[in-house]
């Protein structure tokens, strides 16, 4: 099981790979997977948390749940990113021609990050 070191060192590495899709020239190209990487940075900051606590969830079905009873100021935004990439993965919706919604699911994936990380300062 990843400790919650691991989960900080990985979401660190999502979020370089977000940077670059989101600096990259034809960012609207890239918007499907700036989305997905939105999701899983903050899935990982996330378990970051939950590792803290000791636990480990299995699947994202437990692991929504996990957020709801455990992290509950942050359930909405991660419930939208965990939906959004779930649109853009399996269900062929594009978000290229969505500007707005994927700036506001990046936004997410940050306040998420800022929330987990002054918990984690606090304990």
């Amino acid at each position: 099981m990843p400790t919650t070191q691991e989960h900080i060192e990985k979401q660190s590495r999502t979020r370089i790979t977000l940077s670059y899709l989101q600096q990259s020239h034809n960012s609207p190209q890239h918007a499907d997977w700036i989305v997905t990487l939105a999701f899983y940075k903050a899935l990982h900051v996330v378990d970051s948390y939950l590792a803290k606590q000791g636990i480990h969830p299995k699947g994202h079905r437990l692991r929504n749940q996990q957020v709801q009873n455990h992290l509950g100021n942050i359930h909405r935004e991660y419930s939208a990113l965990y939906r959004a990439s779930r649109k853009a993965r399996y269900d062929a919706y594009t978000y290229r021609d969505n500007p707005q919604a994927v700036t506001r699911l990046v936004n997410h994936a940050l306040s998420i990050e800022e929330y987990i990380k002054t918990l984690l300062e606090l304990s």
